[in-house]
């Protein structure tokens, strides 16, 4: 049987997306593609990793969740027998029936950039496209949320896309894990004989002689090495991704706690100079209270001096006083005998 094959990747961020339209682009090296044949990729749209990063910017909303799916990278391919038993209009058919379904599915204008890739063993498509919804959220779960939403997808590309292709459609609820192009070209690179081995071409000789089917047989068996090594691959990647994944959280955390000490050493300094301010203004207040302590002494010893002054006058006006009246007793007791010796002699005359 062959199959129709449709997986996504969601990219969080311009390096991976970066990243990954670099491979897409021939920009990195590449050593699953065959160079002699690079020149048969087609591209539509951004032509290059920075144009994909470029579009991608220029289509997302202002406003955004930090951790919101910026992009969503689609792989359209088939069986690799499909692409060899059948002629090359029927895999430009395949294409684009695919481009139209992705953008019919998600507008042509969110569609950023397709490209063919015919220069590895199974000619495949790439699609980058930013997953803006018809209300213009940002919003990757409105596409991909859900293992539900999920099998929905690959029934609904199936059918409109390749069944009119003959292809089958794989099995619903498999819990197979696919290797993901990045992946698989990773672990390419460190180990070559991830290729996949081609099939055989009996000659008329072959078959009859029955060395055909020794040589199918062979290539089954070569077949199921190669899915172990794949699988192999499969799982380091996944090792790596998750080292990878421990990593970033560990980052993430480290910023974190940075971002605490940096608060508080924001506040300590602002406390420092806070306590600075403080004592500032404590030596000001201490100077200006000796200023009113010295000037109030002064004013006592005036209010003093003038009291004492004024104690003096008072003794004196108080003397003065005394004398003033031992004075008048005096006088009164002069008055007193001058008035008796008139008397004396008023009764005198008043005699005679």
């Amino acid at each position: 049987m062959n199959y129709c094959i449709l997986r996504t990747e969601k990219l969080t961020s311009f390096g991976s997306i970066a990243g990954s339209a670099k491979h897409t682009f021939r920009e990195i090296p590449t050593p699953n593609a065959d160079a002699s044949r690079t020149h048969l990729n087609w591209t539509s749209g951004a032509r290059t990793s920075a144009e994909v990063c470029a579009a991608i910017m220029a289509a997302l909303p202002a406003k955004r969740r930090k951790d919101a799916v910026l992009c969503i990278e689609y792989l359209v391919t088939a069986s690799p027998e499909w692409f060899q038993s059948t002629p090359q209009k029927a895999h430009r058919d395949y294409f684009n029936g695919a481009i139209a379904w992705l953008r019919q599915r998600h507008d042509a204008a969110n569609v950023v950039c397709l490209n063919v890739q015919l220069d590895e063993k199974s000619p495949h498509l790439v699609a980058y496209v930013v997953p803006l919804t018809s209300d213009c959220r940002l919003s990757a779960k409105d596409f991909l949320g859900g293992r539900a939403k999920l099998s929905a997808m690959q029934t609904d590309f199936w059918s409109t896309v390749g069944r009119p292709a003959g292809l089958d459609r794989g099995m619903e609820g498999s819990t197979a894990k696919h290797t993901t192009a990045k992946q698989y070209s990773a672990v390419l690179a460190r180990n070559p004989v991830l290729e996949q081995p081609a099939p055989p071409v009996p000659t008329l000789a072959d078959r009859a002689t029955g060395r055909a089917r020794r040589m199918q047989e062979e290539y089954q068996v070569a077949l199921a090495a190669h899915a172990r090594l794949v699988e192999q691959a499969r799982a380091e990647a996944l090792l790596g991704r998750r080292s990878r994944e421990q990593h970033s959280r560990a980052l993430a955390k480290l910023r974190t706690e940075f971002d605490v000490l940096r608060g508080a050493k924001d506040e300590a300094d602002r406390l420092v100079n806070e306590n600075r301010r403080l004592v500032l203004e404590l030596e000001r207040q201490k100077k200006s209270f000796a200023e009113q302590m010295t000037a109030l002494r002064e004013l006592l010893e005036q209010a003093a001096a003038k009291a004492r002054q004024l104690l003096s006058q008072i003794s004196f006006w108080k003397s003065e006083a005394e004398a003033a009246r031992a004075e008048a007793d005096e006088l009164r007791e002069l008055l007193r005998g001058d008035s008796d010796e008139h008397e004396q002699a008023g009764v005198v005359e008043l005699r005679g």
